[in-house]
């Protein structure tokens, strides 16, 4: 009895001793495994993200766009027939190659116009006004890649009532884009100035700079042109910015004066412009009318 409880407990002693044992290097192999894991991360070096653009400088989304602005009238502008015609008054204009630009479209037509040129990639759809005197504004934002002269139409039946007449004539509802290489590069600002023509705030139409507010860039040339539709003259004035512009007056209803200044904006701020000849008492003391801003970025 004695030697079978003596020979039992030798047995489980033994039974004890490779259990322990086992544990042990079980135990050390965990360690080995965890060890050679660290190690591996550490060495291999981090995968490269291949769906992550590479920025590039001076790429076309990091220049701040030019601005173009451009105003749609009916039966505004005299044409050679001696009838006066829809117009994109301003329409022909010019850009720079590699270049982005944003059109600004405002349309005072209650019919819809379309500004389509194929070659450059162009079929933008104005909306028409939905309120007499109230502009409709289109904005749309693009860079012409190769120079030259390309034609643009209105693709939208336009000019009825004179047989679509502006729709085949130049400076009307067809003309032409100029894309000049980037040592050329100035920027166009044009403006329309019309009598009685654009809504207020108190219900009734006034005088008014289409657009009253505009946007150019420091240290570089602008050359502004104003279309002049009445037959009073309007100077524009903005003492900050070292401008006082002489505009004539119209001649004939529905013939537009043409008046041309070039200027640099030397630093970047808002600047208050205004009518310098006395005319509509509230537009002149109304933002967007006979007096606005140029801001300079």
């Amino acid at each position: 009895m004695k030697k079978w409880i003596r020979n039992g407990m030798m047995v489980g002693m033994a039974a004890l001793l490779v259990t322990l044992f086992g544990c042990a290097n079980n135990q050390a192999k965990v360690a080995d495994q965890k060890t050679s894991s660290i190690s591996n991360t550490a060495s291999s070096p981090k995968p490269k993200n291949s769906s992550a653009p590479e920025k590039v400088s001076g790429s076309n989304e990091q220049q701040n766009p030019d601005n173009v602005y451009i105003t749609v009238e009916a039966d505004a502008k005299l044409g050679s027939d001696g009838k006066t015609h829809d117009a994109f008054t301003n329409g022909d204009i010019t850009l720079t190659e590699g270049q982005p630009v944003t059109l600004h479209f405002y349309n005072y037509d209650e019919a819809p116009h379309s500004y389509t040129a194929p070659d450059l990639g162009l079929n933008i759809e104005l909306s028409g006004s939905k309120k007499d005197g109230e502009p409709a504004i289109t904005t749309f934002t693009f860079t012409p890649a190769k120079t030259g002269s390309f034609e643009w139409k209105c693709m939208d039946p336009c000019d009825m009532e004179n047989g679509q007449w502006a729709m085949t004539h130049d400076g009307y509802m067809k003309g032409a884009i100029k894309v000049v290489p980037a040592k050329d590069a100035v920027q166009h600002v044009s403006l329309v100035i019309n009598a009685d023509y654009k809504l207020g705030t108190d219900g009734e139409l006034h005088d008014a700079f289409t657009p009253g507010d505009f946007t150019v860039k420091a240290g570089q040339p602008v050359e502004l042109t104003i279309y002049n539709f009445d037959d009073q003259g309007h100077p524009f004035v903005s003492s900050n910015l070292g401008l006082n512009v002489k505009v004539d007056p119209s001649q004939k209803e529905g013939q537009p004066s043409v008046t041309t200044t070039t200027f640099v904006p030397a630093k970047a701020g808002k600047y208050e412009w205004h009518c310098g000849l006395p005319c509509d008492d509230w537009a002149m003391a109304h933002d967007n009318y006979m007096m606005g801003y140029v801001t300079v970025e």
